[in-house]
């Protein structure tokens, strides 16, 4: 089973203000995929796969601060 973790960029612009922007796809497959899978079934309050990405990285991004 493959255990990384794809990810692309991609940059967008703003159409009124023009600013560049960096987007970001994560690709859910693999042991990510059974790993959300299993925190979906386990944990209700994850009823999607953004949600667990999006408290992940709120979590994580708290940790990064707090060495900071």
């Amino acid at each position: 089973m493959k255990k990384t973790i794809s990810i692309m960029t991609e940059e967008f612009e703003n159409e009124k203000t023009g600013e560049r922007v960096e987007g970001i796809t994560i690709m859910v497959d693999g042991v990510i995929k059974e790993l959300f899978d299993i925190i979906k079934r386990k944990k209700k309050e994850y009823s999607n796969n953004v949600s667990i990405v999006q408290d992940a990285l709120m979590k994580g991004l708290e940790e990064i601060k707090n060495t900071i």
